[in-house]
């Protein structure tokens, strides 16, 4: 069956859309200043000094354009070395800078050291624009003006890079535009919706209404969307706290635990328009796998990707499984395509030290070998 949205009206209005995205603001403020208190008794249990505030991206970027749906990040290349430029699409609810968490844990600043430019989008909280829009508008609109930009600027066509659902709109883009980019690299990017786990098996049509959801509420909430995850592991809050305080004496354990944490509670409400068409379209219909999803009235074909692809999951991924991944090698027309797999989990992709010591340096050499 094809499938495309048409979205109803919210039963919210415009200013109830804006208050929720204000509170959203508040509650994320509210969890990063718990977090720290909690940091500051571990250290002082330990007789330890404070560790520093910890908020948002680790290293300054610069503001490239202020776009509709999000704001266009441009980190630039360290050095002299120039290879071209990175455009990273990060997951719609999450903030990009789990990519450049801290200081000495950044994958951004790995492709900075390399010599590309890291263009970045930051979404924007959705409003009460949020149930009118749709899919196309991310994937066509706002990364395809990223994509554009950094052409422009860079003298030369971007390597695309996407994160979680950021990956999946990466590999629609990348099946829509293949001349606009030099390659594609995914992480924990879910394709096949059936195999992706317990969300999948949460959101089947028997057991879950996207439009009932939306008609009530406009945009998903980020605090229900955090319960959902926190479902998945529902004595991982406590564990992580006890830890934090039996491992106060550990600075960069703490500093890492505070900053990831605080990243996790900084989140976005998921835009009513592409919510409906997330979940009906991929996680009930599995259309994109299927070759059915409909993108701007025309279906993504992922066998139009013909650019390098190199494909990176982790073993103990429970938002992406590694089989909802590995399905994208079989489908695309790329004919240079790897894959790499990490011992890690989802976040551990991007935010774990052992990961970003073992794991980061192909996935830069893999890059470096296609720019040069």
């Amino acid at each position: 069956m094809s499938w495309s949205s048409s979205p109803a009206s919210s039963d919210l209005g415009a200013p109830a859309l804006a208050l929720a995205g204000a509170l959203d603001e508040v509650f994320s403020a509210a969890a990063r200043t718990r977090l720290h208190l909690l940091a500051q008794t571990a250290r002082a249990l330990h007789f330890k000094p404070p560790i520093e505030w910890i908020g948002g991206a680790a290293h300054p970027s610069e503001a490239d354009a202020d776009l509709p749906l999000a704001r266009l990040l441009r980190y630039p290349p360290c050095g002299e070395k120039r290879l071209g430029s990175v455009v990273v699409v990060a997951s719609l609810i999450n903030k990009y800078y789990v990519l450049d968490l801290l200081p000495e844990l950044s994958v951004i600043r790995g492709y900075q050291e390399r010599g590309f430019a890291v263009y970045v989008l930051d979404w924007k909280a959705p409003g009460s624009a949020g149930p009118g829009l749709s899919l196309a508008d991310y994937v066509d609109g706002a990364i395809g003006e990223a994509v554009t930009r950094a052409t422009a600027a860079e003298a030369g066509a971007p390597h695309l890079l996407g994160y979680c659902m950021g990956g999946t709109m990466a590999a629609m883009f990348a099946a829509r535009h293949p001349a606009a980019i030099r390659t594609l690299t995914l992480l924990a990017s879910p394709i096949d919706f059936h195999a992706s786990g317990v969300l999948g098996d949460w959101t089947q049509r028997e057991l879950f209404d996207a439009d009932l959801a939306i008609d009530a509420l406009g945009n998903m909430p980020p605090a229900l969307m955090q319960a959902g995850f926190a479902l998945m592991n529902p004595v991982e809050l406590f564990t992580k706290s006890l830890h934090t305080l039996l491992d106060g004496a550990d600075a960069e354990r703490v500093r890492h635990v505070t900053a990831l944490e605080a990243w996790l509670d900084d989140n976005i409400a998921f835009p009513g328009g592409p919510y409906r068409e997330y979940i009906k379209g991929l996680y009930q219909d599995n259309a994109l796998v299927r070759g059915e999803l409909l993108l701007g009235g025309t279906k993504v074909d992922l066998g139009q990707i013909t650019v390098p692809l190199l494909n990176v999951t982790a073993t103990r991924d429970r938002i992406a499984q590694p089989a909802s991944s590995t399905v994208l090698q079989d489908l695309v027309g790329s004919t240079d395509r790897e894959l790499l797999t990490a011992e890690t989990g989802h976040i551990g992709l991007t935010a774990s030290r052992r990961t970003l010591e073992t794991l980061w340096p192909q996935i830069y050499a893999w890059l470096e070998a296609r720019a040069s």
